[in-house]
């Protein structure tokens, strides 16, 4: 069910039935169209997948009709915190766990910045994850922060955070009140041109250390459902510090999957009470699609090896059910050429 009316996954084989709705600013409207399906289709389980559905069905939880068929989900003040990425700040400071200084910019007017006290250089970010990296910029120096906003306002508050020199870590959980029930541990190889986007390429790992930090920090949530957790190791003071939570399902979910650990599987076998022991994952190498491009692009010479392509990265899943995929490239050119052709017509 969506409210994207043309969603690739929707052309795919293993979808036996796609339902569409309008986007709606009720949440007692969305909610009534999940009961709907619910009814209609003999639903078994519910699985919100975005930070907005989740948000919503936390909230409204009483308006939906069988509440036995969601998913875990956190509590409201748990995924809030987790979420919003000032609270998560406080949160990490209240339970003495590892984090990055951070402060909130209220205001750009010039004598606010004489009370930065966080180290340069720093980030600035949206209160609030909004994926992707979008929003996020680094600064080097105040002098470059402070003219970089001279003469605006901002919308809303941003936070500051000091940059961590090391290296990130990503550790995906599913829980149930703290208590980790599956995970997987990544570390990025692969980057998009784009600063602070996902990874494209990736290898699984194992750390005791940093598994340790993110046991804390579930605990310390009393979390319940599905995380991504980013980490970053701090090579000055030796240790991992946690940058966000992700209180969703992340864009690397098809590499836990590859590495042995299949998370929604897991969560619809929570969700319907029946037990599972902890699964192991493989330390692999992994290559999604555009990383896979990436490689061959760059280096010309680079032959992989064809039991790598089947077997770490997601082209065997593309290539079974290709259609989504096809959508995919024919939707993303369609809108680069509408883009360019009002681009030309601007310039003229």
């Amino acid at each position: 069910m969506s409210n994207v009316k043309h969603r690739p996954m929707r052309y795919s084989k293993y979808i036996h039935h796609f339902s569409y709705y309008k986007k709606t600013g009720k949440a007692s409207e969305w909610i009534n169209h999940i009961n709907k399906e619910t009814s209609n289709h003999d639903i078994n389980i519910i699985m919100p997948v975005f930070e907005e559905g989740i948000k919503t069905l936390i909230l409204h939880k009483d308006l939906v009709t069988e509440q036995s068929k969601l998913v875990f989900l956190p509590t409201w003040d748990a995924f809030y915190r987790a979420n919003h990425k000032e609270s998560l700040a406080k949160h990490l400071e209240e339970y003495k766990i590892p984090g990055p200084k951070s402060m909130m910019l209220t205001s750009t007017e010039s004598e606010v910045f004489e009370t930065i006290t966080t180290h340069f250089p720093l980030l600035v970010k949206p209160p609030e994850n909004s994926g992707g990296g979008d929003g996020i910029r680094k600064f080097d120096t105040k002098e470059e922060l402070k003219n970089y906003f001279e003469g605006t306002e901002i919308q809303q508050p941003l936070l500051l955070q000091e940059f961590i020199e090391g290296y990130d870590l990503g550790c995906n959980v599913l829980c149930k009140e703290g208590k980790i029930l599956a995970f997987t541990i990544q570390k990025g190889n692969l980057w998009n041109q784009k600063p602070f986007s996902p990874q494209i390429g990736l290898r699984f790992i194992e750390d005791n250390e940093a598994y340790r930090t993110v046991e804390r920090l579930m605990d310390s949530l009393n979390w319940t459902g599905v995380a991504n957790v980013d980490m970053r190791y701090d090579s000055i003071h030796k240790e991992f510090k946690i940058i966000e939570i992700n209180p969703r399902f992340w864009s690397t979910l098809d590499a836990s999957l590859i590495a042995g650990v299949n998370f929604p599987h897991l969560l619809c076998l929570s969700a319907l009470g029946e037990a599972y022991e902890m699964p192991r994952y493989e330390k692999i190498a992994y290559l999604n699609l555009k990383g896979l491009i990436n490689c061959l692009l760059k280096n010309r010479s680079y032959i992989p090896n064809l039991s790598f392509i089947w077997n770490n990265t997601p082209l065997r899943y593309a290539i079974k059910d290709p259609v989504p995929m096809v959508y995919w490239f024919f939707w993303r050119a369609k809108n680069i050429l509408l883009l360019r052709v009002k681009y030309i017509l601007k310039a003229n």
